[in-house]
């Protein structure tokens, strides 16, 4: 008769009560992993998905039955390249957190991740796979996106304003002169604005700068060119690759559009072009733009 016996009258069974313990611990993990909204996932050592959690199922929109087997480099907009970046560094620092990269998502739409992620080891300390955990940042992205949108922006006319110009300025004349391309500058001012603007109030006023902006926005090229307000009625244009000629193209432009304005017969414009000349500094370069601007707006008030 043994000694240990598995059970006895009013006692339960070590094993049952083991069993039960292990149910209760993998129900829990389960709960755990069923709930979180960050995309939980592990991968072999071949670099298979092996568990896709219900939270990378929301975030991506890619069930798990969909996902489990396939290699994690398909996972990566970066593909292969990106996937073994990710690999390199795991296997260098064994872990790593808040590495931030791209997952595409069930209709291939990009999803911004901050991904931590570490080795998986066996109980002989050899190494079994990957466990990847990444939570979304598209919003966070996002609102820096709209957040350095509204630092660089006019708020009143929608174009750059002085502290953007003062950043892409001097890079600008640097790429220039990298590429061995022409840059051209433009300086517009307002004649007459600060009258129309005290007979006619703040909100007039208003309208006319906005006015402005919508007429040098039509004046250049989208994407390319950049429209800035200066500062109070004073805007300049900054165009890569627009040599002397092209940048009297976009002057007469302007010009010839004011008469059409509503305001046309209140308030005018003044410019004044500079191309970049060689081994002219960025300060000559705005000063000479600058002098012609109110050579041409000491001119209008002698025509007067």
């Amino acid at each position: 008769m043994s000694r240990h016996p598995i059970s006895t009258p009013g006692r339960a069974a070590p094993l049952v009560y083991l069993s039960t313990d292990f149910l209760r611990a993998k129900e829990y993990l389960e709960a755990i992993l069923a709930s979180s909204t960050d995309a939980i996932m592990t991968a072999d050592v071949r670099g298979r998905i092996v568990y896709w959690s219900p939270g990378a199922e929301r975030m991506v929109g890619l069930k798990a039955a969909a996902v489990v087997g396939r290699p994690a480099r398909e996972l990566y907009a970066g593909g292969r390249e990106e996937a073994e970046r990710i690999q390199r560094r795991l296997l260098l620092e064994k872990s790593f957190s808040d590495l931030e990269t791209v997952i595409l998502g069930s209709d291939g739409r990009p999803v911004p991740v901050s991904l931590s992620a570490s080795l998986i080891h066996d109980r002989r300390g050899a190494v079994i796979g990957t466990l990847g955990i990444a939570k979304d940042i598209s919003r966070r992205m996002e609102l820096e996106r709209r957040l350095r949108e509204l630092s660089i922006t006019d708020e009143l006319t929608g174009l750059f304003n002085q502290r953007h110009f003062n950043e892409r300025f001097a890079s600008e004349i640097a790429r220039a002169r990298r590429m061995r391309q022409e840059v051209s500058l433009i300086l517009i001012d307002l004649d007459r604005f600060k009258e129309a603007n005290d007979r006619f109030g703040h909100l007039y006023g208003n309208k006319i700068l906005r006015a402005t902006a919508d007429l040098l926005r039509k004046a250049i090229r989208k994407d390319v060119d950049m429209a800035f307000r200066y500062g109070g009625d004073e805007f300049i244009l900054l165009m890569p690759g627009v040599d002397e000629a092209g940048s009297a193209r976009v002057a007469d432009r302007l010009r010839s559009a004011v008469p059409e304005q509503a305001y046309a017969r209140l308030v005018t414009l003044s410019v004044g072009r500079a191309t970049l000349r060689a081994k002219e500094t960025p300060a000559a370069f705005l000063k000479r733009a600058d002098k012609r601007m109110y050579a041409a707006k000491r001119a209008r008030k002698i025509a007067r």
